[in-house]
């Protein structure tokens, strides 16, 4: 009899202390492991590495691109520094993953930082993705983006940048 009063007491403090830290924003979550071919596609985005952005890709990849449908070799195209070279760090902020079996579908913000000769330029993005399981490795098959204007930001969210492993 003692020890299911020290489990329930053990479990009730648990469930109490587990509650406090989520309200009081402590407690963070972790990325969705289908994330990571996301922010490895931006990685290679930001290197111009054409390649390493199919890697993380599905053959059919769609991006719907505020109001506009690229395939995968746009995209490619897109990212070519045109004569002004910049460089470009990626911040993510994850909002919410599903999964079911091998298809997941996750919900993030996106901000970039662009630097060139002439500047610093922040772009945002509201965006979700479709990710499937090839074999052993979770492929990006369709993003859908939203470009924020400016002046509708979120002010709340605690950027992550995104540096990849060299």
């Amino acid at each position: 009899m003692k020890n299911s009063s020290l489990v329930r007491e053990t479990l009730r403090v648990g469930f109490w202390l587990g509650g406090v830290l989520f309200l009081s924003g402590i407690a963070v979550a972790e990325d969705h492991p289908a994330f990571q071919p996301v922010k490895e596609l931006f990685a290679a985005m930001s290197k111009h590495d054409g390649k390493a952005m199919r890697e993380t890709s599905t053959e059919d990849f769609q991006l719907l691109e505020h109001g506009e449908e690229w395939t995968m070799q746009k995209l490619v195209d897109a990212v070519q520094p045109k004569g002004d070279p910049y460089d470009r760090k990626n911040f993510f902020q994850q909002i919410r993953a599903r999964q079911e079996g091998d298809v997941a579908w996750l919900s993030y913000w996106n901000k970039a930082e662009i630097r060139r000769n002439s500047g610093l330029r922040t772009v945002v993005w509201l965006e979700s993705a479709v990710i499937v399981k090839e074999g052993d490795r979770w492929k990006v098959q369709l993003l859908h983006s939203t470009r924020l204007e400016p002046d509708k930001y979120p002010e709340n969210i605690e950027w992550v940048q995104f540096e990849a492993t060299p």
